[in-house]
């Protein structure tokens, strides 16, 4: 992967869920705390390092509680804890970074940097304010000793993609899911549940006697309105859709093919899903494609013009189902 890509996958990644995690608290700029937070939630190799000290997600929210009412407490303010809300971040506007936080993430990509996550969590150990230190030591993790084990993480080198048939219009994206195998695989299998991950899917009719099987299929609805409550624009034939099990390895493998009957030779989406258990949690790849009708004639001089901006649309697609299936379980 090239450092632009790097860069933009990283930012892309942390932006969001730094900013998911600011919404739970009420906040519309995300910090220092919040980078922190988004680092725990990464599949690349700074969040898998973090994680193997026990930096999780659910460890750094009460580091940062703890850290913020100590902080009230010697200006003489007693604060009651208080529960976080859920996510809001998709139905709320005005989300920003903080000045500090923009410039770790500006830093990391800089000249001789690469831009990734390690990169980032370098600059932000670094981060002269000591906060992110004193979270690290309230979660018993030394940041010097941090900080090598993400120099000996920067010398392995990347491992090579796993050989798949890959279709000419398909993307692959790896997400971190704070959760067991048992519990990600509980919401992946189920087509009843594919509107709680899929953000374009709205409703599944499927009342399951039994377990699904290969093969098997459903009548699924398009969303119809934003997560903040405005109306989608949704053509009339693409509204009916069918969902069918495509593929089907019990905790290891799903993939779920959509149809759109009421549009003619409309392409197939397939969501191919695989999981793996990973260290306090489950790592899930994701690959996104689009299988053509047979009906279509290939445009071979279209599709190389078009290439670039479909394989972004591809990888923004299974970028969302991604940070879909880990907000379901935070």
């Amino acid at each position: 992967m090239s450092k632009f890509s790097d860069v933009a996958d990283t930012s892309h990644q942390l932006s969001l869920a730094a900013m998911e995690e600011a919404s739970r608290t009420g906040h519309r700029t995300a910090d220092i705390e919040h980078l922190l937070l988004a680092l725990t939630l990464t599949d690349q190799p700074g969040g898998q390092v973090l994680r193997s000290f026990g930096v999780t997600i659910e460890m750094t929210r009460h580091a940062i509680a703890q850290q913020h009412e100590e902080q009230l407490a010697s200006l003489g303010v007693t604060a009651h804890p208080s529960a976080d809300g859920p996510i809001v971040f998709h139905e709320t506007g005005g989300y920003e970074w903080s000045d500090r936080a923009l410039a770790i993430i500006q830093r990391a990509a800089g000249r001789g940097r690469r831009g990734d996550a390690i990169a980032v969590l370098r600059e932000l150990v670094a981060e002269p304010s000591g906060l992110i230190g004193d979270l690290l030591r309230r979660m018993d993790t030394l940041p010097e000793e941090l900080l090598e084990r993400l120099d000996d993480a920067d010398r392995i080198p990347s491992p090579p993609t796993a050989d798949r048939p890959r279709r000419p219009l398909s993307r692959r994206s790896e997400a971190f899911v704070p959760a067991s195998l048992d519990e990600v695989w509980a919401l992946l299998s189920d087509p009843r549940r594919i509107p709680e991950w899929d953000q374009s899917i709205g409703r599944v009719d499927a009342e399951l006697s039994e377990p699904p099987q290969t093969g098997d299929a459903w009548v699924a609805h398009a969303q119809t309105h934003h997560a903040d409550g405005r109306p989608l624009q949704i053509a009339r034939e693409l509204r009916r859709r069918f969902v069918q099990l495509d593929a089907l390895e019990p905790e290891t493998r799903v993939a779920w093919r959509t149809t759109f009957p009421d549009r003619e030779r409309a392409n197939a989406r397939v969501v191919d899903l695989a999981l793996a258990p990973a260290a306090h949690g489950t790592q899930v790849t994701i690959s996104m494609a689009w299988d053509r009708h047979p009906a279509r004639r290939p445009l071979p001089l279209v599709g190389w013009c078009m290439r670039p901006l479909t394989r972004l649309a591809l990888w923004l697609q299974a970028s969302q189902i991604g940070g879909g299936i880990s907000r379901v379980f935070r």
